[in-house]
């Protein structure tokens, strides 16, 4: 069960206010963050900017729009050197509006072409080429290890001049080589910096008699943020309207995940476009963005009517995972009411949709639905990361690490991080997590390659360690063993702790 609130409350403020149980929101306190589903108030909010994909095939150079070239593409798929291979480049103009920072938290979601299925935590293990003695390095390597950032004034004229400038380039069907499948990426962009600048208006303001705070008629879904009035706010100013949706949560659950298939009911019908987020961890220590252990782990997931199916290909586990009310169906077009009331068999819902939607409504429709609640910021900042001198196998750093203290009471915590990087070669941009694994040759040392990290989360604190300065190869020339190190190097982390309100 749950109540709905709109109006002015009992601090004097216009607000849209969703609550648990038997909670009044009307006089329920702000500062008990997690009796709230929802909360126009809470001003530090959570909202997806775009989700896009660049079609599989044909494998030639391609611009959007149609007609841009070079000077002019805000997005360009470049083939690579393989069947199937290619380079993906979007300017930061492709994305309009809906981005308001230059260099955002973004995910790469790796889609298999063959059957619809994501691949999440991915690592798997390869070799490198031998020594005369048969001595070898090993990798465990997570999927997204060899993909490239989002870049500020990126020059780099390898994928064509001019030079990209402020934009994402990545690479497609770079996991193929491990498995033989081909896949696609979806790319997630989250409203959200990801480098130490402030998070756009969410410093409460006071609020000024007169303006007009909530519109919920036959012509608006929109809610401003405190101080704000719907008429002139911007983007960031709104807690909502039809094309800047809270985050909301469908399905969350923490599970001991068995090998092989395990089925999930969700409640909703999804898609294969729906975006999950998935921890797969061991030992009870919850690793994003994968496991911090010498294992390979290996989780596929997809989704089908209602339901959400995990496929475990490696030792029993847990996953945690979140079902997020996003995916890529467009928006409906139909005559239902903006305020939308029913029973969905189990409860009372409240909706707020979008104006002229259909029934039913797509995700793309739902500005708010009561059974959903919404992810809050428990907490966010920077923290710089120290340079590291170039360490030499056996000697290697064993990482640095500095920890976030967060009240998770009343919540079901989750974590999204991005490492912030100097590059030699592209200058400063911003990179989605990944990690490295590696074994030495001389079989007696491990340890992360550099610009690995890892979260390791906990109920109310959330520890990140860095590893700068480690090779991230071996290689054995001119009759002795080398060590490659990458060209950037991490030198801050950004980082943002979720929390999804529990009944």
């Amino acid at each position: 069960m749950t109540k709905t609130f709109i109006g002015i409350d009992s601090v004097g403020e216009p607000c849209v206010k969703i609550t648990k149980g038997e909670i009044d929101p009307f006089s329920e306190p702000d500062a008990n963050k997690s009796s709230f589903l929802y909360n126009s108030k809470f001003t530090a909010d959570l909202k997806i900017a775009a989700i896009d994909s660049t079609p599989f095939s044909p494998n030639a150079t391609t611009y959007w729009p149609a007609g841009t070239g070079n000077a002019n593409y805000q997005k360009k798929k470049m083939p690579g050197s393989v069947a199937g291979f290619s380079y993906i480049m979007i300017r930061n103009a492709y994305f309009g509006e809906a981005l308001p920072y230059d260099l955002p938290v973004y995910d790469l979601k790796y889609q298999r072409v063959s059957d619809d299925r994501y691949v999440e935590n991915f690592r798997v293990f390869t070799q490198g080429a031998e020594d005369p003695s048969g001595r070898e390095p090993g990798y465990r390597t997570m999927i997204g290890w060899m993909n490239n950032g989002w870049w500020l004034n990126d020059g780099q004229s390898f994928y064509g001049s001019p030079p990209l400038g402020n934009g994402i380039r990545y690479y497609t069907n770079t996991f193929g080589a491990f498995d033989g499948g081909s896949y696609e990426i979806k790319l997630v962009v989250w409203r959200l910096p990801a480098t130490n600048i402030p998070l756009l208006d969410s410093d409460p303001m006071p609020t000024v008699p007169g303006l007009r705070a909530v519109e919920i008629t036959k012509d608006f879904c929109r809610v401003a943020k405190p101080g704000y009035d719907t008429r002139t706010a911007t983007p960031t100013q709104l807690a909502f309207d039809s094309s800047g949706r809270p985050l909301a949560v469908i399905k969350a659950g923490d599970i001991a995940l068995p090998s092989g298939l395990t089925e999930i009911e969700v409640g909703y019908p999804v898609d294969s476009t729906t975006i999950c987020d998935m921890l797969q961890y061991e030992n009870g220590v919850i690793s994003y963005p994968v496991s911090g252990y010498f294992t390979d782990t290996r989780c596929e997931y997809w989704f089908s009517g209602t339901k959400l199916y995990i496929n475990n290909l490696s030792g029993p586990c847990r996953v945690r995972y979140l079902v997020l009310s996003n995916d890529q169906l467009p928006p409906t077009s139909g005559n239902n009411k903006v305020f939308h009331q029913f029973n969905d068999g189990i409860q009372d819902v409240v909706q707020f949709l979008r104006p002229g939607a259909a029934t039913p409504p797509n995700f793309a429709d739902i500005v708010l639905d009561s059974r959903w609640p919404a992810i809050q910021i428990l907490a966010h900042g920077y923290q710089p990361i120290a340079a590291q001198s170039q360490r030499t196998p056996p000697a290697v750093n064993t990482g640095q690490a500095f920890t976030v203290n967060f009240n998770g009471a009343g919540f079901f915590p989750f974590v999204k991080y991005m490492t912030v990087m100097s590059d030699a070669d592209a200058g400063a941009g911003v990179k989605a997590p990944s990690a490295r694994l590696v074994e030495s040759y001389d079989n007696s040392t491990r340890y992360n390659a550099g610009n690995s990290s890892f979260c390791i989360l906990g109920s109310n604190q959330a520890t990140f360690w860095t590893y700068e300065g480690n090779p991230y190869q071996e290689r054995y020339t001119n009759d002795a063993w080398a060590f490659d190190y990458s060209t950037s190097r991490i030198v801050g982390i950004r980082y943002y702790i979720l929390g999804i309100p529990t009944s």
